[in-house]
């Protein structure tokens, strides 16, 4: 069946919006394989819907900040599609088609996370250092894990002004 320009316009605006490409197709009608197409013949002639996605994400407000969450939100709703549809697969060979793209959704959520936003990983590599020097001091030494209870907020409030 064909479908006229405005449709894919449509759908193009709904991904561009925020919208998983499967949920844009939903919303306006059209299959996810014709979608797919859409997308990647748009992008073969020069219309990259994931720039100008970026691209609206930053500019509608809040900055790469804000971008990132919803890019983040985005990627977490088609992982949890895939997960639920990866749940109903009866053929093993499609579930592990479906895995596949689940890791290669979080393996690029990671990879965005990291070049959009370097400071928030390397707050994660400090969060973890944190956290197993805690857990490193309750077991080996308990008696100091208590003082440095005490001193971590005193060197958040530190770190707070120093960045904040």
């Amino acid at each position: 069946m064909a479908h006229p320009p405005e449709k894919r316009m449509e759908l193009r605006s709904a991904y561009i919006g925020g919208l998983p490409l499967e949920a844009a197709a939903d919303k306006t009608g059209v299959p996810y394989a014709t979608a797919r197409n859409w997308f990647r013949a748009a992008r073969e002639e020069g219309d990259d819907w994931d720039k100008f996605r970026a691209a609206s994400l930053i500019v509608a407000g809040g900055g790469i900040e804000q971008a990132m969450g919803r890019i983040i939100a985005a990627g977490l709703m088609r992982c949890e599609a895939l997960l639920e549809r990866v749940a109903l697969l009866e053929d093993p060979n499609e579930a592990v088609k479906a895995m596949a793209i689940l890791g290669d959704t979080v393996s690029k959520l990671r990879a965005a996370g990291k070049s959009m936003m370097p400071e928030a990983d390397k707050l994660g590599v400090a969060m973890d250092v944190i956290k197993r020097l805690i857990a490193y001091l309750r077991e080996n030494h308990p008696q100091q894990a208590d003082a440095f209870a005490e001193l971590l907020p005193v060197f958040g409030d530190e770190l707070a002004r120093a960045y904040g």
